[in-house]
């Protein structure tokens, strides 16, 4: 019922509609309204709604083919685009040219979006600014994040807008505009903070060291501001100088690394680095601003155990190798010539730091010549035996092989004197010797306790104690002859005797037994009886 009444409707006003077309243009535009009143399939989308009644603005003739030429009419960006083959439009086929409407649907409504695509299949390479790096890591939105200038909208495209082409589009310049609008110059898209800058550009060519430097490390707030050419713009803090040699850091160090310095110091200073003084750092010397002395005193003073007794001309015995390795030789430097331990000694074994002067030779230590100066504390005969040490100890040992040519003295050794140790007579450390009387030594041998005097050398010899000869005719005034040659010395030095056993020279006092007269004869026993035999 409702269908039979529409077509009733339509062919009521239908006549009207066709007279009021016709009288419009009598060139046959007439027809083309009346197919536009009838085909118009909706309302146009917001942004067209201002050509809903001009249809001829987007359809000539209503044929599809001729509809994308006066879409390019409109959008002028576009058209410039596919007319120089840039932008995203561009980049299309000529088929996809040719039909707007393949993606840009309408008549769907004012709330349409007319642009509406797949974002998720949409290929970004085929725009002007293929996704690269960092950049293909976004989102659409983290760029195309515009307005609709009139609408408010917000939209992923604008005919007027190219995301990108600026990078200053995204990226806030902090440069703050003192540098080229020509981002990729430096920056690429992998990292914005990464730089490519080409400082061969500058007047400050970046060699060896400086080339690995982040631009930070010079430029630290911004790499638009100046920074200087001096090294002393950076490296003022590194100047162990502290600015008194001024600010011609390159007479010295060089781009390779600051440590590494060309100074010569022996053509600036005539003092030539050699050994361990070529290892040094500067302020070993150059402590201050004081010019370091020449000399080796100037700097090793405190090293001095000599405590400057042997002047300042240091490089005599030391070199420039070790301070503690000397290159003296004493033997022929010295009337000292240094042998068996003392080779192996150490100067301040015998050269004591602070000796006394010697005033005929100020700038030499105390001459060091007699045993006695190193030796004295070790003498145990303290002093008793003089100062010629040498004439019983040698330089190989001092307590060991030790010599004295007796011979020499006032008690020559022979016999078994020469077997005996020193302390077998020297019982004392001086070896000091009051007497040199046998008895002095063989008291305790004396078997006639000393009844025969202290000249024991009468009878006994140095061979040996207990071989003695006494010649009893020549040593006394009583020979022995006869019977009495054979006799024991006790026979008639009998012990009884009163010291010293020296017997009476009479017969009757050994033979007043044998008297057989007893005594009528008196005392003459000679005048009758011979030393042969008494009975005969």
């Amino acid at each position: 019922m409702r269908v039979q009444r529409t077509i009733q409707w339509l062919i009521l006003i239908l006549p009207c509609f066709v007279l009021f077309a016709f009288a419009q243009d009598d060139t046959g535009q007439a027809e083309l309204n009346l197919k536009q009143i009838l085909l118009m399939p909706g309302a146009l989308t917001q942004s067209h709604a201002k050509f809903e009644p001009q249809c001829n603005q987007c359809h000539l003739h209503f044929e599809q083919a001729n509809q994308a030429p006066l879409c390019l009419d409109c959008h002028k960006t576009i058209k410039k685009d596919v007319t120089n083959k840039s932008g995203f439009h561009g980049q299309l086929k000529q088929e996809q040219l040719n039909q707007c409407s393949s993606c840009h649907s309408d008549h769907l409504g004012r709330d349409f979006n007319i642009m509406a695509f797949d974002i998720d299949q949409f290929d970004h390479n085929k725009t002007e600014f293929p996704l690269e790096g960092s950049h293909a890591a976004q989102t659409c939105k983290s760029c195309h994040d515009k307005k609709h200038p009139k609408s408010g909208k917000p939209t992923f495209v604008l005919p007027d807008f190219k995301p990108l082409a600026q990078c200053a589009n995204c990226h806030t310049d902090p440069h703050e505009g003192n540098l080229s609008d020509d981002c990729a110059s430096c920056h690429n898209q992998d990292k914005w903070q990464v730089a490519k800058f080409d400082h061969s550009t500058t007047d400050f060519l970046l060699k060896d060291k400086h080339q690995d430097l982040s631009c930070q490390s010079c430029h630290v707030k911004d790499v638009a501001a100046p920074v200087g050419k001096q090294c002393s713009n950076c490296h003022r803090s590194n100047d162990q100088h502290l600015g008194i040699f001024g600010e011609k850091c390159a007479d010295c160090h060089t781009e390779k690394g600051w440590e590494k310095t060309n100074y010569n110091h022996f053509k600036a200073t005539e003092f030539e680095l050699l050994g361990k003084h070529n290892k040094l750092e500067c302020v070993a010397c150059h402590f201050d601003t004081k010019e370091p002395e020449k000399t080796c005193n100037g700097c090793h003073q405190s090293n001095d155990i000599h405590l400057g007794s042997n002047g300042k001309d240091c490089k005599t015995c030391h070199n420039n190798d070790k301070w503690s390795t000397t290159e003296f030789d004493h033997d022929k430097s010295t009337d000292f010539l240094l042998q068996g331990a003392h080779k192996e000694l150490n100067c301040s074994a015998c050269h004591l730091p602070g000796q006394v002067l010697l005033a005929t030779a100020p700038h030499q230590t105390t001459n060091v010549r007699q045993c006695k100066d190193c030796h004295q504390a070790n003498d145990p005969h303290k002093g008793a035996l003089g100062d010629t040490c040498q004439d019983c100890h040698q330089q190989t040992q001092w307590h060991e092989k030790v010599t004295f040519n007796h011979d020499f003295t006032d008690f020559p050794l022979t016999g078994g004197h020469q077997m005996l140790v020193c302390q077998s007579c020297h019982d004392s450390a001086d070896f000091a010797v009051k007497e040199q009387d046998c008895v002095d030594c063989h008291q305790k041998d004396d078997i006639h306790e000393q009844t025969l005097g202290n000249q024991c050398a009468t009878c006994h010899n140095p061979s040996s104690w207990t071989t003695w000869q006494f010649d009893h005719q020549k040593q006394t005034d009583y020979p022995l002859d006869g019977a009495h040659n054979n006799l024991s010395c006790e026979l008639c030095h009998s012990p009884a005797l009163p010291k010293p056993l020296s017997p009476p020279t009479r017969c009757a006092t050994c033979h007043k037994e044998d008297d057989v007269h007893n005594g009528t004869f008196g005392k003459n026993c000679q005048q009758c009886h011979t030393t042969e035999r008494f009975y005969d």
